[in-house]
């Protein structure tokens, strides 16, 4: 069974930037972990999906719980970037907020003033929050381990849909067989937009669906992503950040 952005994880967060005391944290979090890890029926694992403003607690948890394994899932920067433009005002109100959370978290990169972050473009502040989120992931394989936590950038998942979830039940000790692999593969969580709200649920949305549309985005915004991720590669290699996470679960 899947758990998708828990609560009460976001609740530790939020503790955490008020102040919260380490120690009555620690053991809220450890007591929150042993309730989400009870299934509600037969089922053999719990998977969490937290919420990203949760990563600044990946390490902690995963050494909470040792037997635990993860998956980090990412965008490439050019994918992430027209789906920022895609969603235009709220995108590139979210992209600043997400800054604003990897500030207050402590775990922003380097390497720009507060002056110098107000003067970028929505799309490269994107591009601060996504590198931020790269070199934190780096941080947790490095702690936790590559046996423990594997990688996988979302077009490859799209790509090897069935590869990708035979990789994961390897991975989590499921132990699916092709039927339902395939079962899953066809079922609503490849065939439709978990974002479109009620009304558009039933629309197929597959990765022919999502190919179409960010090559739309790509003849509004194609210039500025291009110049941006450009960019974005630059100070990556400025900062000794790896564009390209080890080690992949394909």
């Amino acid at each position: 069974m899947g758990l998708k952005e828990p609560v009460v994880l976001n609740d530790m967060i939020g503790w955490q930037r008020r102040g919260a005391d380490a120690a009555k944290q620690r053991e809220a979090m450890d007591q929150s972990l042993t309730l989400l890890s009870r299934p509600f029926g037969e089922d053999q694992a719990v998977i969490i999906k937290p919420s990203n403003i949760c990563n600044p607690l990946a390490i902690e948890m995963l050494k909470m719980r040792p037997e635990a394994k993860a998956l980090l899932l990412y965008a490439p920067i050019e994918g992430f970037l027209k789906s920022i433009a895609k969603k235009e005002m709220w995108g590139r109100i979210w992209v600043r907020d997400v800054l604003i959370g990897t500030l207050k978290d402590g775990y922003a990169i380097g390497g720009f003033s507060h002056e110098e972050l107000l003067q970028l473009t929505d799309l490269q502040v994107a591009a601060i929050g996504w590198l931020s989120q790269h070199a934190l992931f780096a941080r947790v394989i490095e702690e936790i381990g590559a046996d423990r936590v594997k990688t996988l950038d979302s077009d490859t998942f799209l790509g090897q849909s069935p590869e990708t979830i035979a990789a994961l039940s390897e991975l989590y000790g499921l132990g699916m067989n092709k039927a339902q692999i395939r079962a899953v593969i066809e079922g609503p969580a490849f065939t439709s937009h978990s974002k479109l709200d009620q009304a558009k649920r039933g629309q197929v949305f597959d990765a022919k669906t999502r190919d179409e549309e960010q090559q739309k985005v790509a003849q509004v915004h194609g210039a500025e992503i291009e110049m941006v991720a450009t960019w974005t590669k630059a100070v990556a290699e400025s900062q000794g950040i790896n564009f390209y996470l080890e080690p992949p679960l394909l």
